[in-house]
């Protein structure tokens, strides 16, 4: 029988719908209302202290008796080191080895590496989002509503409404990151553009303010929004196919094409699990015919495409780079450099980043090898527990939490070669919480499963 929802899980939709606009609200906080630095900085720590309050509300709803009682897991192990293996950097980076990286770097750049594991732990105590749908309606909904914005965004809003509504400022002198905007005259995010064909096209961001934030929440959001449409019983209405045409058309407003493939294979995975191979056929042959019709008709599209797939394009020359300096980095220092080294992390604090655009090179120079094994095991121990889920649960709202959380850790994973995915607040702690959620459901379905009551574990302590 499904446990009454907890405050905590009903807290779950405010902190979807403000992740979603919280960069937006900033922006104009910062650059059009020119508030205070301090104040919108204290602003923006909302987050953060929303975190620090669930977590604790489930910990005492825990302790109380009332919360979920699970035995300890292997995945509980490996997202506790991780956590406690970036305060230990934090704590002894500068003693040890001398790296002179300044507390607010360090501590930035433990928020960027392990805050949001924290929402791990929030997902273990409050399995009862993934009782119903109404989780995956919402990333439905949310999708819809980001990308209608990234679609009118493409027909209304110019380069210099952006600038007005003070976006040049919020990237660069908020975040401190004048790097990722240097290729162009507005002080915009130089993701805003890509070049295909010798030509520069404008990339939607819809809500997001860049296009690679934008795509991003896709590999967490979508898996969700296509099992609330496709893996129910009743039938979607006209409507609801016609809004799940717009989250498509707002994805490819974003031309972030390692985002748009992994969810194209995500689509068909998730298809192929619903026993949909016609739907599935279907939609690789109109993805395959408009590519070839595209290519047709543009030249430079057929060029751009080319550049992709044999890394000739700028991104792929900036990755290999980026690449090459974090794996010599590696090498050179196993044990890691200290968290805020690489990334945007090290172009907020002044530092020249050691390495960029992978995830696992970022764990790897900051943390060294334990890091990198804590994201790797991490990831893979996530994979087996929504496997298990998707095997044993005894719900169809359970069964599609396990989907999502699987394809969500495919497209993550594979997402992470060309990208810090994590560096994305609404993609990190979405993904935990659902995660932590989805292996207390699949403890629970185990045939081993045991109860440990922790009230009884307290009394005796």
């Amino acid at each position: 029988m499904p446990e009454r929802e907890s405050i905590v899980a009903r807290a779950l939709p405010a902190l979807t719908w403000g992740l979603t606009f919280h960069i937006l609200a900033i922006a104009l906080l910062f650059g059009y209302f020119r508030m205070s630095e301090n104040t919108v900085r204290a602003i923006a720590a909302w987050k953060e202290t929303f975190a620090a309050l669930v977590l604790l509300a489930t910990i005492v709803r825990m302790l109380r008796g009332t919360g979920t009682r699970t035995a300890v897991v292997a995945t509980d192990l490996l997202a506790a080191g991780w956590i406690g293996l970036a305060v230990v950097f934090v704590l002894t980076e500068n003693i040890l080895w001398r790296n002179n990286i300044s507390t607010v770097g360090a501590f930035l750049g433990l928020r960027d590496a392990a805050f949001f594991v924290l929402f791990y732990f929030v997902g273990r105590g409050t399995p009862e989002i993934g009782e119903d749908d109404r989780m995956l309606k919402r990333a439905f909904i949310v999708l819809a509503v980001v990308s209608a914005v990234a679609v009118l965004e493409q027909i209304f809003v110019t380069p210099r409404m952006l600038v007005a509504m003070g976006v040049a400022s919020y990237v660069n002198t908020f975040l401190g990151t004048p790097l990722s905007t240097s290729g162009n005259s507005f002080g915009l995010p130089d993701n805003y553009w890509s070049l295909m064909g010798g030509h520069l096209v404008r990339r939607s961001g819809s809500v997001f303010l860049s296009s690679q934030g934008f795509a991003t929440p896709f590999l967490v959001l979508l898996p969700a929004a296509t099992m609330w449409l496709w893996g129910r019983a009743k039938s979607p209405t006209f409507w609801q196919r016609a809004w799940y045409c717009v989250i498509w058309a707002g994805l490819l407003a974003s031309f972030t094409r390692a985002v748009i493939l992994i969810c194209a294979l995500q689509l068909l995975l998730a298809l192929i699990y619903l026993k949909r191979p016609t739907g599935a056929a279907l939609i690789a042959a109109i993805i395959l015919t408009a590519l070839v019709g595209v290519m047709a008709v543009s030249p430079g599209i057929a060029n751009f495409v080319f550049e992709t797939i044999t890394w000739q394009s700028g991104s792929s020359t900036s990755h290999l780079k980026d690449w090459t300096n974090g794996i010599t980095a590696f090498f050179e220092q196993p044990w890691g450099y200290g968290l805020g080294t690489t990334d945007q992390t090290a172009q907020r604090v002044g530092l020249s980043p050691i390495t960029a655009d992978n995830m696992y090179l970022k764990y790897a120079v900051e943390m060294g090898v334990l890091g990198l094994l804590a994201i790797v095991g991490t990831l893979a121990a996530f994979t087996v527990s929504s496997v298990r889920l998707i095997q044993r649960g005894t719900t169809t709202a359970q069964r599609a939490l396990g989907v999502t959380v699987a394809l969500a850790t495919v497209g993550i994973a594979l997402d992470g070669m060309t990208a810090v995915v994590f560096n994305n607040p609404i993609v990190a702690y979405l993904f935990f919480w659902f995660a932590g959620s989805c292996v207390t459901l699949a403890q629970r379905a185990s045939p081993q499963f045991v109860t440990v009551p922790i009230r009884s574990l307290v009394s005796h302590a």
